[in-house]
């Protein structure tokens, strides 16, 4: 495809301003850091006589749950003509990949994972905004590189 150009794959910065500016690791660590004894002193504050093991596991499971999420990603595909006519082009190559088109709004499209839905469904959704020349992709990091893979071959 020589009318279309791809960008990067970044992160897509969804979280708080203040915490932008820090690696992901950092971020995670000093919201764990800070969150958890808040919320030990709080759940203990409401159940003076709860044993503080039944309060730090489960606290301490809860947190592992935000690393088994992908991280989200954008990736810019650009061309020279309308960009709503690559829809069909990403339909069909985002169908190999595992995902369907679930709902399509004026300049919006959104693709699910077709594979397995569970917990984690949510977080393997793809949002695509359509603009004049452009595909705006929104989605888990290792599944736009595999599109962008796909797309340039």
């Amino acid at each position: 495809m020589k009318s279309v150009m791809f960008s990067e794959v970044v992160r897509s910065n969804r979280g708080g301003a203040w915490l932008r500016g820090l690696s992901p690791l950092t971020a995670y660590g000093l919201t764990v850091a800070v969150g958890m004894p808040v919320m030990v002193l709080a759940l203990h504050l409401v159940d003076p006589g709860a044993p503080l093991a039944l309060i730090v596991l489960p606290l301490l499971a809860g947190l592992a749950l935000p690393l088994c999420a992908s991280a989200p990603g954008r990736l810019d595909v650009n061309t020279r003509f309308d960009a709503c006519h690559m829809s069909m082009t990403l339909d069909a190559t985002l169908a190999t990949l595992g995902y369907a088109r679930t709902e399509a709004a004026p300049g919006r499209l959104r693709y699910v994972r077709t594979a397995s839905l569970s917990w984690r469904a949510r977080a393997q959704t793809i949002n695509v905004k359509v603009h004049a020349h452009a595909l705006e992709v929104i989605g888990p990091i290792p599944i736009l590189r595999s599109l962008q893979r796909a797309l340039a071959s």
